[in-house]
């Protein structure tokens, strides 16, 4: 089972094993991932796009990642099992995901917060069906997920008319946001 993850460079060819996780998206740009099992053994990824971010977590039995083409569900027990989901099958252009301490999927675009309704998604089903916007305090915009405090979330956004810097805070237990002054 995948216990780690992390955005990594090009291995040296021949010293890990590699995975390209294809789908059927033309692109010049790849994204490597380094994963490592519970047995300790490492082995590397190759995703189409550039990197934006991954999440993982004990609490969910699938790892994500996001390259700026496309959204990747591995299964964390059998790796060349994934889904892959592209910007124009969940609406728009995401920009961070990342995993809640139950394990929930949250992900965001430019301007909205979502989380899943369920732990894993279904990509047979459509996807704005499992995900419910979060509302937040202020209109806002470049939202970024930062770091996970126990059950809160550091978000760093800009206020959508002024352009402002502002920093936000997700409370997984709550499912809210609050504007942090």
């Amino acid at each position: 089972m995948i216990q780690t993850a992390e955005i990594t460079t090009t291995p040296i060819s021949g010293l890990y094993s590699e995975h390209i996780f294809d789908a059927p998206i033309h692109t010049e740009h790849w994204t490597w991932v380094k994963f490592e099992t519970d047995s300790y053994d490492t082995f590397y990824g190759q995703f189409k796009g550039e990197p934006r971010q991954i999440a993982i977590s004990n609490e969910n039995d699938c790892c994500y990642v996001l390259t700026d083409l496309l959204f990747y569900e591995i299964n964390r027990k059998q790796p060349r099992q994934f889904t892959t989901l592209n910007y124009d099958d969940v609406g728009g252009l995401l920009r961070n995901v990342t995993l809640t301490p139950s394990g929930q999927v949250m992900l965001s675009d430019y301007y909205t917060i979502f989380i899943s309704k369920q732990k894993n998604l279904d990509t047979s089903k459509e996807f704005e069906q499992q995900i419910t916007p979060i509302e937040t305090p202020i209109m806002i915009d470049y939202i970024e997920f930062k770091e996970w405090n126990n059950h809160l979330l550091s978000i760093h956004a800009l206020e959508f008319y002024t352009q402002q810097p502002v920093q936000l805070t997700f409370n997984a237990q709550t499912n809210e946001i609050t504007q942090i002054i």
